[in-house]
């Protein structure tokens, strides 16, 4: 932003000359200054910060945004007026590539809840809200809600919450300046259902608290609402270990299943599933058959068995190299994938690799890891 002699900017944020080029350079009935007029007049939004962002908002969904920027690049030397040249908006050919961007933006469909805009003065952060219809009553509430009667209608299903902000009722902002003026509101809509738009002060899916919320609650010095944090700390805690055990059970999976390798036969020049049950039995029958401790990992795009005893790897193939897995109804603890001297589409020559383990919902889990490991390299492929 450009000095002022005395060493101030001459306009200390944007929402003022966004407001004075409207006013100075285009005509009242202009889409742009329709736009500023409505930022005004908008009761939830007091700050020149929140006043710029409801505009930059409502300037998408009318798709005028760039009007303001293409009349301060476009007409010479008005740029200067508010920007240095070093700036985006005061170099010639910056703001032209910026003005381009805008254009295209011109182009797209914008669909923003102007509503929820009670907050933009704090943060580009927004709430969670939701728009209620509900039956008549005589007794009023505050903007932030302290109590409920738990056989309401408002209460049913945690529509309103205690801790939720009251934004509007019946069309009317709820704001400091409206205090006192609530039974007004509603006398003139008596006997009518009761309209309310309210904003939640957490994220239904996350449980996640809403900070400029959260603030007023601790300003509140109600020992009610303070709860509200001692619950959702509670909560937190609770997804925290969950999600620990989670990462547990994943940190063991990608650590790889413990299972014995049995070892491995030709089979042919056929790998389909069919194979199997016949590859499983014949190294059973095998007179030195192995019984090898290894670690059985489903990576990324393969698998890789390596012996438990010196990390040497006994077999490395990828998904595409493998054509069948499975095992059978009478052994269920044993089981075996089938690979290509190539990938399975191209291969002449399969293998069978057997292996055995204990757990049968483990073995289940292995062939699963398998069979989408499969599936998602095929994909890609």
């Amino acid at each position: 932003m450009r000095l002022n002699p005395i060493g101030f900017p001459k306009l200390p944020d944007a929402w003022y000359w966004l407001e004075e080029i409207a006013e100075k350079h285009f005509s009242s009935c202009c889409t742009y200054s329709l736009v500023v007029e409505q930022v005004k007049k908008n009761p939830k939004v007091y700050t020149p910060t929140g006043r710029l962002r409801l505009l930059i908002k409502t300037c998408l969904i009318r798709k005028c945004l760039h009007m303001p920027v293409e009349m301060l690049v476009r007409t010479p030397l008005m740029s200067t007026d508010y920007y240095d040249r070093n700036s985006i908006l005061g170099d010639n050919i910056l703001g032209e590539i910026f003005l381009s961007v805008l254009l295209q933006s011109s182009k797209l469909n914008f669909k923003l809840n102007l509503r929820n805009c009670s907050f933009l003065d704090e943060s580009w952060q927004l709430p969670e809200c939701v728009a209620l219809e509900l039956v008549p009553c005589k007794s009023l509430g505050r903007a932030l809600i302290v109590n409920l009667d738990k056989n309401s209608v408002a209460a049913e299903d945690d529509k309103v919450e205690i801790g939720d902000i009251l934004d509007e009722i019946n069309g009317n902002a709820i704001t400091s300046n409206t205090r006192g003026q609530l039974r007004k509101f509603m006398k003139k809509t008596v006997g009518q259902p009761v309209c309310l738009y309210v904003i939640k002060h957490r994220n239904k899916k996350t449980y996640e608290l809403y900070a400029p919320i959260v603030h007023l609650i601790k300003s509140s010095g109600i020992e009610g609402l303070k709860k509200i944090l001692k619950r959702f700390n509670s909560e937190i805690q609770d997804e925290n270990e969950k999600t620990e055990i989670i990462k547990s059970e994943n940190k063991s999976l990608n650590a790889g299943f413990s299972v014995k390798y049995c070892g491995s036969i030709y089979i042919g020049t056929k790998g389909d599933v069919k194979q199997i049950e016949r590859a499983i039995l014949q190294v059973l029958k095998l007179e030195e058959i192995k019984l090898v401790p290894v670690k059985f990992e489903c990576l990324e795009l393969g698998i890789r068995v390596t012996q438990d005893s010196n990390d040497m790897v006994i077999c490395k193939q990828s998904y595409m190299e493998i054509s069948s897995c499975g095992r059978t109804g009478n052994i269920p603890n044993y089981f075996a994938f089938i690979s290509g001297d190539t990938n399975c589409n191209l291969a002449t020559k399969f293998d069978a690799y057997v292996f055995y383990h204990q757990n049968e919902n483990e073995v289940q889990t292995i062939l699963q890891s398998l069979g989408q490991g499969f599936q998602r390299t095929h994909f890609a492929v």
